[in-house]
C-alpha cells in the first residue's frame, strides 16, 4: 500500500508539472521525423538527451547504424544493488517532416493532436516525468532507465537496435513499453508477429498470337497461388495466423505472355509455433505447380517476432493492475493485439514486460491521430506508484 505522504507528494508533483508536461510534449511532437530523415531525428534525440541530462540521469546516445537514428538512454541510480526497471519506446514516427505543417501540435477539447502524439511521444512524456518525479522524491532503491530507439517504425532495418534492445532488457526487474493505450484502457500482454514474404513465379515468355501454346503464363500461375495462399488463413476470427497477399505485379507488355510475376505477402502470427505451421502450409502451396513448366519461390524478406504472453509477462501485468486498482486508476484489463512492437524482443529475451503503457488515444499512423491529455497525468501517477512497488517484480 502507499502512504498518505507519498500520495500527497504525487498529487502535488502532478499539479506543479501539468503545464511542463504539455510543453515537453509540444516540443517533442513538433520535432518531426521518420526513418530516412536522420537529420530531423537527430534533433529529437538531442532534445531527449538534453532533458535527461537536466534531471541528473547518466545519459548516452547509442549508435545502431549509419542510416539509423541512435538510441537515447538515461539511467537513474545506476549503481543501486537491484536490477533495472526500464521504460522503453521509440521517438520516430511514420510521418514525413513538414507533412502536417509548421508546429502542428495543438490541443482541442481535452485531446492533443500532432504527428506521433499518440504513437508514441505521449508515452515518452509519461516515462520522462515519472523518472523526474522519482529523482525529485529521492527514490534510490533500484536503477530506473529510459531507453528510446529511433527506428522502430521500420523494424530497425539497416541497424542493430534489436540486439541492443535484447542486451539492455535480458536481465532486468521489469520493462514498460510506452506504446499508446486504447481509450478502453487495456494494457497489452501479447502482440501478433508480422512477417513479410516475397512470392516469385517464373514462367516462359512467348507471343500470344503465333506461339500461345509455347508460353507459360506467370500471372495465371500466380492467380492460382494467391487463391490457395489466402485459403491458408483459418476461418475463425480468433485465428493463430493469417496470410494476406497485398501487392502484385507482372508482365511487361500487353502483347506478350509474361515470364515473371511477383507478389508481397503479410503474415501475422500469435506465436512462433503458429509461424512454423503457417509457413509450412504456405510452402506446400508454392511447391505445387498449377501450370506445368512454371517455378515458384517463396522468400521471407522481413520479420517482427510475436510478443508472446509468457508467465513473466503475466506476472508483470498483474503487478501493474494491482497497483492501478489500489490507486483507483483507469487500467481496465489486458489485451492481445494484432500490431507489432519492440516488446516482442524484450519478452523473447526473458524480460517481464508490459506493453501499451503510454497515453490513451486513437487514429495512430493517421493525420487524425490524437492523445487524451488527462491520461498523461493518470499514467504518470500509475508508474510512479508501480516503481515504488519494485520488489513485487522479483
Amino acid at each position: 500500500m502507499f502512504t498518505e505522504e507519498l500520495r500527497n507528494k504525487i498529487d502535488s508533483y502532478i499539479e506543479e508539472n501539468r503545464e511542463a508536461v504539455i510543453c515537453f510534449l509540444e516540443e517533442l511532437v513538433n520535432l518531426e521525423g521518420r526513418h530516412g530523415e536522420k537529420e530531423h531525428l537527430l534533433k529529437t534525440a538531442a532534445f531527449l538527451k538534453r532533458n535527461f541530462d537536466e534531471i541528473g540521469l547518466e545519459t548516452a546516445l547509442i549508435e545502431v547504424g549509419e542510416a539509423n537514428a541512435p538510441i537515447v538512454t538515461g539511467v537513474l541510480n545506476k549503481d543501486a544493488a537491484e536490477k533495472e526497471i526500464v521504460f522503453t519506446g521509440h521517438y520516430d514516427t511514420v510521418f514525413a517532416a513538414g507533412s502536417a505543417g509548421e508546429k502542428p501540435f495543438h490541443i482541442k477539447d481535452g485531446k492533443a493532436y500532432g504527428p506521433g502524439v499518440c504513437d508514441m511521444k505521449g508515452g515518452i512524456a509519461i516515462a520522462f516525468f515519472t523518472v523526474k518525479a522519482l529523482k525529485a522524491f529521492g527514490f534510490e532503491e533500484a536503477p530506473v532507465r529510459l531507453f528510446f530507439v529511433g527506428d522502430e517504425e521500420v523494424n530497425h532495418q539497416g541497424g542493430n537496435a534489436i540486439e541492443k534492445i535484447r542486451a539492455y532488457t535480458k536481465d532486468i526487474l521489469a520493462a514498460f513499453n510506452m506504446e499508446n493505450r486504447y481509450e478502453s484502457g487495456q494494457l497489452c500482454i501479447g502482440r501478433k508477429g508480422c512477417y513479410e514474404f516475397l512470392l516469385k513465379v517464373h514462367g516462359i515468355a512467348s507471343h500470344p498470337g503465333h506461339a500461345y501454346d509455347e508460353g507459360r503464363n506467370a500471372i495465371e500461375e500466380m492467380s492460382h497461388k494467391v487463391i490457395a495462399l489466402q485459403a491458408v488463413t483459418p476461418k475463425d476470427k480468433d485465428r493463430d495466423y493469417s496470410v494476406s497477399v497485398n501487392t502484385i505485379k507482372g508482365g511487361t507488355v500487353t502483347n506478350g505472355i509474361p515470364a515473371y510475376c511477383e507478389a508481397t505477402i503479410d503474415v501475422r502470427v500469435k506465436s512462433f509455433a503458429a509461424l512454423e505451421t503457417c509457413e509450412s502450409l504456405m510452402r506446400k502451396v508454392c511447391e505445387k505447380p498449377y501450370i506445368e513448366g512454371t517455378k515458384t519461390e517463396l522468400i521471407r524478406t522481413d520479420d517482427m517476432i510475436p510478443f508472446e504472453t509468457t508467465e513473466g509477462v503475466k506476472a508483470a501485468y498483474n503487478v501493474v493492475k494491482m497497483v492501478n486498482d489500489q490507486i483507483g486508476g483507469t487500467v481496465s484489463g489486458s489485451i492481445v493485439v494484432g500490431g507489432s512492437s519492440d516488446a516482442a524482443y524484450m519478452a523473447a529475451a526473458g524480460a517481464k514486460v508490459v506493453c501499451q503503457c503510454g497515453v490513451s488515444g486513437a487514429y495512430t499512423h493517421n493525420e487524425k491521430e490524437y492523445a487524451v491529455v488527462a491520461s498523461l497525468y493518470e499514467a504518470i501517477r500509475l508508474f510512479i506508484c508501480t516503481v515504488y512497488q519494485y520488489q513485487l517484480f522479483k
